[in-house]
Formats: structure tokens, C-alpha cells, sequence
């Protein structure tokens, strides 16, 4: 039976853009990007959790690694909210390209 991380509960839809191909690295280092909606207190938030390498190429846009609240939606807009995460997760096809767009809107987001 696999545990849920507490934690990780409340995610309501989330995918993972990139992440470090675990059959090159088995041991670490474990680099990610991700985007999430989860459900808070008294709302809906989308997340971006970028934790890039620090040589990794994709680090030009001077955006540290961190989580960033992209967005909040009240509690009756759960569903903008899942539809707010999945259309900035698709927004293209390739992986380099999403990152970098999600890298542009945390420019404007709060980093916790």
C-alpha cells in the first residue's frame, strides 16, 4: 500500500513537467519542475515547485528554485482553479518551453 504524505492530500491535480530520468541518476541528484492545484483554508491555489540544477541550461531566466504561488481563486472556483493549473502545465509541447513560460510568471509570484 503506498502512504500519501499528508502533505500531498489536498493536491487536487498536478503533473510534473520534467524531472531527472532516475535510470541515469539512481542515486541522486533528483532535479524536478512541477505544477500543482491544491485546495488551502479558504481556497484554491496553483503552484510552480522548480528545483532545477544549478548548472542546468534552463537557469537563464534568473528565476532561483523555490515553490511559487501562482495564483489564488476563492472557494467557490475550484474548478477555474484545476483548469488555471492544467492550461499553464500544457502550454506547450515541449518541456523547455513550458518551463521557460512558467519561469516568466514567477517573475510575478509570490516564492515561499
Amino acid at each position: 500500500m503506498n502512504h500519501i504524505p499528508e502533505s500531498k492530500k489536498n493536491h487536487l491535480w498536478r503533473k510534473t513537467i520534467w524531472h531527472t530520468d532516475p535510470e541515469e541518476f539512481p542515486l541522486g541528484p533528483h532535479h524536478s519542475v512541477e505544477v500543482y492545484c491544491c485546495e488551502e483554508s479558504n481556497g484554491y491555489a496553483v503552484w510552480y515547485t522548480r528545483r532545477l540544477a544549478k548548472d542546468d541550461d534552463r537557469n537563464t531566466a534568473g528565476t532561483e528554485n523555490g515553490d511559487y504561488l501562482l495564483a489564488y481563486f476563492a472557494k467557490n472556483k475550484r474548478d477555474e482553479a484545476i483548469e488555471h493549473a492544467v492550461l499553464i502545465a500544457n502550454s506547450d509541447t515541449a518541456a523547455d518551453a513550458v518551463i521557460a513560460a512558467l519561469d516568466a510568471l514567477a517573475k510575478h509570484a509570490q516564492k515561499v
